[in-house]
């Protein structure tokens, strides 16, 4: 029986950047866990100073997202991503210490926040523009497909770890299983044999020189700029209604409470974790296709959980938006793998990146002026209805593209 990764899984480097991702996302996970119980334990469960804290994690890459990009295509990629991620090692490893000594405050832990967001700034798009160095074009599509289906699983499994650590030990400790993760992850990431492509004439260029010349190709490549702002708009969408809008309409409406909204989180990852690995085995593939089916069904199931908002109709939507999400990430990161020039995926991906997390920050802003207005399922109804919309006009509009097509390894 012949086995659908079995030549990518060959790939030595690609092992030790798969392994590298699944422990890093994973020490990610529990320290952004920790840091929402730990910031309402030294704040009183203050909103106001918790909803800084989330802003921490997310302005630094509004700010500086596209100058990593720019840094990250300049510099050796391995070396930055791994130098990044030994600081972010030092700082998660020290909150545990300063916790004990007595000396961690509101403002220390707000800072390593803005620290660690800063670094990752620049780790996570030399992570992203690593990739099509280390893989040939034909095992793209199946290489992201794992990549994209270990980091699905690890946020699914990794959060119910916590329980366990806090079972047998004090809860800062979560912190300390975050510092042996990543650790882990650093050394796999120098295990991977990598010598840097590097262009002369690109690294001539100044900072703004390069962003104007990558806002140039995007301006001028219709595929790319498509898909990253039609991203943006869903995820402006989806973001406050997801994470504000259901549940407050599970404990208003519904009677359900954390629990149930777990449930149907981990329902979403499960969809999005089998349709990243069916997608990674197929001999054929048309992201520009598979990216717009994937926002259409994301928009569906949004569409559907206004129209009929029962807690299985809310369960059934939870697999059509993973199935949509997963869709559109992995066919998103293909296109722009395989059609930005080399010396501008760091910045291609920092760009995307931005525009993403200035849609979560937006959206979780406009939401709770909207809520008092509009009843949620209409909110559900009108965001899930123009998501649909969207993909439905790309599938129009760029079905008469030249096809995309990766033909894998046999």
């Amino acid at each position: 029986m012949k086995l659908p990764f079995k030549h990518t899984l060959s790939e030595r480097n690609f092992i030790f950047l798969l392994m590298g991702r699944f422990f890093k996302r994973s020490s990610l996970i529990l320290f952004s866990l920790e840091l929402i119980w730990l910031t309402m334990e030294l704040t009183n469960n203050s909103p106001l100073y918790l909803s800084f804290m989330v802003m921490a994690e997310t302005l630094p890459f509004i700010i500086l997202g596209i100058y990593g990009g720019v840094k990250a295509d300049k510099w050796n990629k391995k070396r930055l991503m791994i130098n990044c991620d030994f600081l972010i090692a030092i700082l998660i490893g020290a909150i545990p210490i300063m916790y004990f000594s007595g000396v961690l405050n509101y403002v220390l832990l707000i800072c390593i926040a803005i620290l660690i967001s800063v670094l990752n700034c620049f780790a996570e798009p030399s992570f992203r523009a690593l990739l099509p160095e280390l893989v040939t074009n034909i095992k793209l599509q199946r290489s992201n497909a794992l990549l994209d289906s270990i980091q699905r699983g690890a946020s699914i499994l990794i959060p119910a770890s916590v329980g366990i650590v806090v079972k047998f030990t004090y809860q800062i400790h979560i912190l300390t299983l975050a510092f042996i993760l990543i650790s882990i992850s650093i050394i796999f990431h120098l295990l991977i044999n990598y010598h840097t492509h590097f262009d002369t004439n690109q690294s001539e260029q100044g900072t703004i020189g390069e962003i104007k010349s990558t806002l140039s190709f995007l301006t001028s490549n219709r595929s790319i700029l498509f898909i990253v702002f039609v991203q943006g708009i869903s995820i402006l969408i989806n973001t406050g209604l997801w994470r504000v809008g259901l549940p407050i309409y599970l404990d208003s409406n519904l009677g359900k409470d954390i629990s149930t909204f777990g449930i149907i989180t981990g329902i979403l990852g499960a969809a999005a974790f089998s349709t990243s690995i069916s997608l990674g085995t197929l001999k054929s593939f048309n992201p520009i296709i598979v990216f717009n089916i994937g926002i259409t069904l994301w928009g569906s199931g949004l569409l559907i959980m206004g129209l009929s908002p029962t807690i299985f109709v809310i369960y059934l939507a939870a697999i059509i938006i993973g199935i949509g999400q997963a869709s559109e990430g992995l066919a998103r990161i293909v296109i722009i793998q395989k059609h930005a020039p080399s010396n501008m995926l760091g910045k291609m991906f920092s760009i995307s990146s931005s525009i993403n997390y200035t849609s979560d920050t937006l959206s979780l802003m406009v939401i709770g002026s909207v809520l008092p207005l509009l009843s949620t399922t209409s909110i559900f109804l009108v965001g899930g209805g123009v998501i649909v919309l969207i993909g439905l006009m790309g599938i129009n509009s760029l079905r008469n593209n030249e096809p995309i097509k990766n033909t894998l390894e046999r």
